[in-house]
């Protein structure tokens, strides 16, 4: 029941859904719950931090009413008094360096959850191509196994076959329609992938283009060029302004404090009706607490991130150089099965049946032709988009380069 299922799924119409090509689903990838939550937390980050005000402290309003009783009269005394810190340290500079790094550091990182989630697009929606045209390849045998075994039965009618002849048929058939089955299961695992990716529902299932994704991509001889670059990756490059944000931090934690000034005012009503004024100064000096505990923990924070940024670098810079291997791997393996094996197993196949009606020839030996060529026409499609998808990873991580 479960195969019968799968099968459906698979060759069902997308809902009327027009085919998806690679650059609408690297579009859609930015839209998907994640990168795009990400972009608009930068986004919020950026108002509030355009919203910062100038002074670090608010004032404090005081207001303090009392009995005074003398022995020449008694009345009500009331004292209001307003009170201002100032950071000699610049807090509300300290604090909007600290806002400007935290939110470059997120900016870096929604850009390295972008480029993760492009490339996972990417792999998916050629691994729906791949198994598209590889699930079409399969139908095509199967059809092609169908008119063999009837064409068997019919020969075995005439004497023109044996029974042994026709129950291979059968089995090549069986073969064949099971070879089918197992493409349109891939084909269906890849579209819920490519859908889990996208932010689709399952129900909608997806169809990859025909056409490949064309990409521009440098020459070889520049590879050496892009890799000295490898380290401004968005991964690495994040880690790194993560250990700037939390430098600034323990500055912002170090300045709040350093040398802070109060300046007031009070304005007193005696209790016989008179009023005074008074200016109030207070210094605050960080003799003892100059924010040891919180700028401790923020710079030793800061020196575990410029490890893994180093270490980042270094993976960003391996991953860059096998991107352009698989570039030239996946391309030299694309050339050898698309002008050799293919081409080798089409015309072993011709001949083998050109043999059997001339006699010289028997069916196990078509079989085995026809299943090798089966498996070249296979081998095909996936050779087609793993070189696509080489050529696709090496785009994206050069173009996010900045």
């Amino acid at each position: 029941m479960w195969v019968l299922l799968v099968t459906i799924l698979a060759s069902a119409p997308a809902s009327g859904l027009p085919p998806l090509t690679f650059e609408e689903a690297q579009a859609q990838a930015a839209q998907a719950a994640l990168p795009a939550s990400l972009a608009r937390a930068v986004e919020t980050r950026r108002v509030w931090d355009a919203r910062l005000p100038a002074l670090a402290a608010n004032p404090t309003l005081s207001v303090i009413p009392g009995w005074r009783a003398q022995p020449d009269g008694s009345g009500l005394e009331l004292t209001v008094g307003v009170e201002q810190p100032l950071f000699l340290s610049n807090l509300a500079g300290a604090q909007r360096d600290a806002a400007r790094a935290e939110t470059h550091a997120a900016e870096k990182e929604a850009v390295a959850v972008l480029l993760d989630r492009r490339l996972e697009v990417a792999r998916a929606w050629l691994a729906l191509w791949a198994a598209q045209q590889a699930a079409a390849s399969a139908e095509h045998e199967a059809e092609l196994a169908e008119t063999l075994r009837k064409s068997m039965v019919e020969a075995l009618a005439l004497g023109g076959a044996t029974r042994l002849e026709v129950a291979e048929a059968e089995g090549f058939e069986a073969e064949a329609r099971l070879a089918r089955l197992s493409r349109d299961a891939e084909v269906m695992q890849a579209r819920l992938s490519l859908a889990v990716l996208l932010g689709r529902p399952p129900g909608a299932p997806l169809v990859a283009a025909e056409a490949l994704p064309v990409v521009a991509l440098p020459p070889a001889s520049e590879e050496a060029r892009w890799l000295a670059r490898a380290g401004e990756l968005p991964e690495a490059e994040a880690r790194r302004l993560l250990g700037a944000a939390e430098r600034a931090r323990a500055a912002e934690a170090r300045a709040e404090r350093g040398w802070q000034v109060t300046v007031g005012a009070q304005g007193v009503r005696e209790y016989y009706g008179g009023f005074s004024g008074l200016l109030t100064v207070g210094v605050t000096a960080p003799v003892f607490d100059s924010g040891q505990r919180a700028r401790g923990a923020l710079l030793a924070a800061a020196e575990r991130l410029d490890g893994e940024a180093r270490e980042a670098a270094v993976r960003a810079a391996a991953e860059l150089a096998l991107a352009f291997h698989e570039r030239e791997h996946a391309d030299a393996q694309l050339v050898l099965v698309e002008k050799s094996l293919v081409p080798s197993a089409e015309e072993a196949a011709r001949l083998a049946e050109v043999l059997l009606r001339a006699g010289q020839s028997t069916l196990p030996d078509v079989l085995r032709a026809r299943r090798a060529r089966a498996a070249a026409n296979a081998r095909l499609a996936f050779a087609r988009g793993e070189a696509s998808l080489a050529a696709a990873r090496l785009h994206l991580l050069l173009s996010a380069l900045p």
